[in-house]
């Protein structure tokens, strides 16, 4: 594998770490586009991965000047980042790259207390190269990264960023829906704790499973309030307002983005299937209907649950705003 070019093309995807090696795919701008996570669902231009030395990596970009600024979404999970970011999704005009799995890797050691300030230089230097020199690289980033987001933001403080989320209620409904949801919550609970504990004080060992997702709700939204009041580019978004008022939504964000659309390339995005399917696995038909009708009977389902978390979170919410500042539309949302 030529390293020489890594600079050069986005070409060569640093996919993921395997502890002293880089796992390496072939990509091309197609494949980014149909690859909905770069994760283990990448969908890589050829997907025989290769091998490379992780410090082979880090020489190769080592010294490497200044790249163009990355748009970030950062987000709370379940709230929409995975619509907002495909229909961002411009071929040939951006580059969307959504939730690299390094990236995730960084920030669960970050959350550990061990930032590996040079892998996470080396892949803003990598994430930052693009296909079209005049359009954007737009990032979406996913929960762990909520933990290293000075990191991210520190060199280029004037880049763009969105943090999206919910307020409390609405992320409780999403993210104690099923089973699955709510072991995930555990699994990320589990593997950020230090990170939380650091912001929201010590877990209790019989904590439950709602108590735990208004844990994690609060520690990122602590974390957001923070980015918002130190770099003067971030805006936040209400999930709401994605679902309820896309084309204002996605007008701001491709304004902010620095890649203004009109009228008529909003309604196409939003008048398209995209919009009409669940965004994660496209076989699936959902759209905002179906999730207000589901949404009112969790609310029903779940009431002693979000009590609970509620009860939690006003115990704990210390210098948590009623509202996030600097909103991308709109007031934003009440948080409690």
């Amino acid at each position: 594998m030529n390293l020489k070019s890594i600079l050069t093309s986005p070409d060569l995807y640093v996919q993921s770490f395997d502890r002293d090696e880089a796992i390496c795919f072939e990509m091309d701008q197609s494949a980014y586009q149909r690859s909905i996570f770069l994760d283990r669902r990448i969908a890589a231009k050829n997907m025989a991965h290769e091998r490379v030395r992780r410090s082979d990596v880090l020489a190769a970009v080592k010294g490497a000047p200044a790249q163009g600024p990355i748009n970030y979404i950062f987000h709370i999970a379940h709230c929409g980042s995975t619509l907002l970011a495909r229909a961002l999704d411009l071929p040939g005009q951006n580059l969307v790259l959504r939730e690299p799995f390094t990236l995730r890797q960084l920030g669960v050691e970050a959350a550990n207390g061990a930032e590996d300030a040079a892998s996470i230089e080396m892949m803003r230097v990598l994430l930052a190269r693009r296909y079209n020199e005049n359009g954007p690289v737009i990032v979406k980033a996913n929960v762990p990264v909520n933990f290293m987001i000075p990191a991210l933001m520190r060199p280029q403080a004037d880049q763009p960023a969105i943090v999206l989320h919910y307020a409390l209620e609405d992320y409780l409904l999403a993210i104690l829906r099923s089973e699955m949801h709510r072991g995930w919550v555990a699994h990320v609970s589990n593997e950020l704790k230090p990170g939380i504990e650091k912001l929201t004080g010590r877990c209790a060992a019989d904590e439950s499973v709602a108590v735990s997702a208004a844990r994690l709700w609060l520690a990122q939204l602590l974390q957001f309030d923070a980015a918002l009041g130190a770099y003067p580019n971030t805006r936040s978004l209400s999930a709401e307002d994605l679902f309820e008022q896309p084309n204002a939504v996605l007008g701001a964000a491709f304004t902010l983005f620095g890649q203004p659309q009109n009228e008529a390339a909003l309604d196409a995005i939003v008048s398209s299937e995209l919009f009409t399917r669940y965004s994660k696995d496209p076989r699936h038909k959902f759209d905002n209907a179906q999730r207000v009708v589901r949404r009112a009977k969790l609310k029903e389902d779940l009431a002693d649950e979000l009590e609970a978390g509620r009860a939690w979170a006003l115990a704990h919410a210390g210098q948590l705003p009623k509202r996030l500042s600097k909103p991308l539309v709109g007031d934003g949302c009440d948080l409690l």
